[in-house]
């Protein structure tokens, strides 16, 4: 039920991009930094439920990664303050990094080959 849950919500996180995405395109005036700003906020809260969800059950490099996408995300709002020529281009890649590792661990999950490892009891 929960694998279930956290794949909607990595598709609904990604509808919600590109949702901002055409909002952006067709009839809004908001500038690109305030709508990657808000597809970065969108982002943090999808990864950081995601996470509580399945985070047992995924292996443990699966969280240190997604972790390590929600420190880049908060980073990438630092820097639209202090590197805003570059805010946009590294907002792009990590949302495309992000995406395809979503999709590349839910498809190897299906096939049963994305497991947590049992904790061996050794006394």
């Amino acid at each position: 039920m929960k694998e279930t849950i956290h794949t909607s919500l990595q598709t609904l996180s990604l509808i919600a991009v590109i949702g901002l995405l055409a909002w952006y395109f067709v009839g809004s005036s908001v500038p690109t930094n305030t709508l990657f700003t808000w597809m970065i906020l969108v982002l943090i809260v999808a990864e950081i439920v995601s996470l509580v969800l399945v985070g047992s059950t995924f292996p443990e490099s699966y969280t240190s990664f997604k972790v390590g996408i929600i420190a880049a995300l908060f980073i990438l709002l630092g820097i639209k303050n202090m590197l805003p020529s570059f805010f946009i281009p590294l907002t792009i890649a990590l949302m495309a990094v992000n995406f395809l590792y979503n999709f590349y661990t839910s498809s190897k999950r299906r096939k049963g080959g994305y497991k947590r490892r049992r904790k061996s009891l050794r006394n």
